[in-house]
């Protein structure tokens, strides 16, 4: 990637780089996840670099290969800050997206649910609803979504039947007292994004966790740590 115009930015992840620069994870819209330095951004004279997760940026890109440059970095609106229980739900949206999208594999429709549940989450809207849509959504930008329109024979998915849901095959009818199974009305919410009883939310919950830790290929979420 040579020069580049501004574009819109979240940090992901930022760490010290040196004695006095900052290493910098960006989701950005039109380069997709990208490592930058941010030269010098710990000297006194350049400390309002803004390197704050979850606030919206519009940011410059230099230079090729895996690392880049950040050549400016501008803040562009203000979120309320995330806390509590929902600072932990944002980081981890972050880690997911660090664990699960490559660099440089630009998806503006990750971007922007990204970004969508970011700002319901400093809203203070419930979280778990939040978590639940982007997860779907992100699965489905990468390539990897849920079979949900149907079940394994090809039948509509009925709301008061049981599934056994395999990553693979998708829904597979099952009986009432199947380990792991989940009901139907959790599968059609999850198409949806409406979830408004506390029984689909759970089975939405344990379903989403088993699908992403099978892509995620045994790599820990330690973000998951802060929720016990």
């Amino acid at each position: 990637m040579q020069a580049a115009h501004l574009q819109a930015a979240y940090v992901l992840h930022a760490r010290r780089y040196g004695d006095s620069s900052l290493l910098i994870e960006l989701l950005a819209r039109d380069s997709g996840r990208v490592a930058c330095v941010a030269k010098g951004a710990l000297r006194a004279r350049r400390q309002q670099t803004p390197a704050q997760a979850f606030q919206p940026l519009q940011v410059a890109l230099s230079g090729r290969g895996e690392v880049l440059t950040l050549s400016r970095a501008e803040s562009c609106g203000h979120l309320r800050p995330l806390v509590g229980r929902n600072l932990y739900c944002g980081l981890y949206l972050n880690e997911l997206v660090q664990k699960l999208t490559a660099r440089q594999d630009a998806c503006a429709g990750l971007f922007d649910d990204y970004g969508a549940a970011i700002r319901e989450l400093s809203e203070r809207v419930p979280a778990e609803p939040v978590l639940r849509r982007f997860e779907v959504r992100m699965l489905r930008h990468l390539g990897l979504g849920l079979l949900l329109e149907q079940d394994s024979q090809g039948q509509p998915l009925e709301a008061s039947a049981r599934y056994t849901y395999e990553v693979q095959t998708g829904a597979v009818p099952s009986g009432e007292g199947t380990a792991g199974s989940v009901s139907g009305r959790t599968l059609l919410a999850l198409r949806q994004g409406n979830f408004d009883e506390p029984t689909t939310l759970r089975e939405a919950r344990q379903l989403m966790r088993r699908v992403l830790d099978h892509h995620l290929d045994g790599r820990p979420l330690r973000s998951r740590e802060l929720f016990r």
